[in-house]
């Protein structure tokens, strides 16, 4: 096992390693995400919509405490998700708008916008 990079603090670089964003796909994954959090919510309100097929009963009870656990969880998971998606459609603006401007920085500075 090589930890020499323990003692420096810093990982091993991986020759050719480049990340690369893009405003606009960060934009379109939080709309995504948004959308997922909708269809979420909805599935939510569809099953308990449902339960009334059961009657009245043993069952009923049962199935409302296993939907209930469940149905808990998917919102959660859905606002969560609705969550992760405004920050990405926010960081995505923020992204293009410093690429904006570091473009004019250099293309007011003489050389090539990229």
């Amino acid at each position: 096992m090589d930890n020499r990079w323990a003692v420096s603090g810093r990982p091993p670089s991986l020759p050719g390693m480049r990340i690369e964003v893009a405003g606009d796909e960060l934009v379109a994954l939080g709309e995504s995400m948004g959308h997922v959090a909708a269809d979420l919510a909805w599935c939510a309100d569809s099953a308990a919509s449902r339960a009334w097929a059961l009657g009245h009963g043993r069952s009923r009870g049962a199935l409302a405490g296993v939907l209930g656990d469940f149905e808990h969880q998917r919102l959660l998971l859905g606002r969560r998700l609705d969550e992760l998606g405004a920050s990405l459609r926010r960081a995505g603006a923020v992204y293009v708008e410093v690429e904006q401007d570091a473009a004019s920085l250099f293309a007011g500075a003489g050389g090539d916008a990229p």
